[in-house]
């Protein structure tokens, strides 16, 4: 079963916006990530989409709240750090929520052949404080360099994904980290691209 993250960002601006974006959305498999300041009324309107939160704040449980991302490449581009990102996923762990963990590279970490190295830092840093056994978690491989808002974004392949997110799950499995995960892709993707990412049995699904 296959799982896709709608990331909204700040591009819904009013509570009118929100609700309507979220009935049009409200469908099984899909996770809606509304900005924070419209969380309750987004939510209110779902019946089989389920909701999420674009970062780590401590009232998500008591709004409903089941997913939370964590270290998106825009916080980390805020200077958000491999510590804080530890924190905010134990913190999202400890209150009952599920985190969908962004990893990636940037263009110059890419081109210098740095890939893997990011890869295991980030993810060795990131679950490193895990509070819980067995805790589900959602680990979103986002190539920075191949998000669309990136100047100069490209495409990247749905195997070279495939090659990274098994990379990706090594360093877990070589952690022992207790925590159940699942694997998705974070890069931009169309309508036209979504169905060859998610025909790849290695990808969970798509942020």
């Amino acid at each position: 079963e296959k799982i896709v993250i709608a990331n909204w960002k700040g591009k819904i601006t009013t509570e009118e916006n929100a609700v309507a974006l979220a009935r049009a959305s409200d469908r099984e498999g899909l996770v809606i990530c509304p900005p924070h300041a419209f969380l309750d009324e987004a939510g209110a309107v779902l019946s089989h989409a389920s909701l999420g939160a674009q970062d780590y704040a401590p009232d998500l449980s008591v709004r409903g709240v089941r997913y939370v991302i964590i270290g998106h490449s825009d916080r980390r581009r805020e200077g958000e750090t491999d510590d804080i990102v530890a924190e905010k996923l134990a913190l999202a762990i400890s209150d009952g929520l599920i985190p969908i963990l962004c990893v990636g590279e940037v263009r110059a970490e890419r081109d210098a052949g740095r890939t893997h190295e990011v890869l295991e830092r980030q993810v060795i840093m990131a679950l490193s404080r895990l509070p819980a056994e067995n805790s589900p978690i959602f680990i979103a491989y986002e190539p920075v360099w191949a998000i669309s808002t990136t100047p100069g974004a490209e495409e990247e392949s749905p195997a070279d994904a495939v090659r990274n997110i098994a990379f990706i799950e090594e360093q877990v499995f070589h952690g022992a980290y207790p925590a159940v995960v699942s694997y998705i892709y974070g890069g931009s993707v169309t309508a036209s691209t979504a169905r060859g990412f998610l025909e790849k049995e290695d990808i969970r699904g798509l942020l």
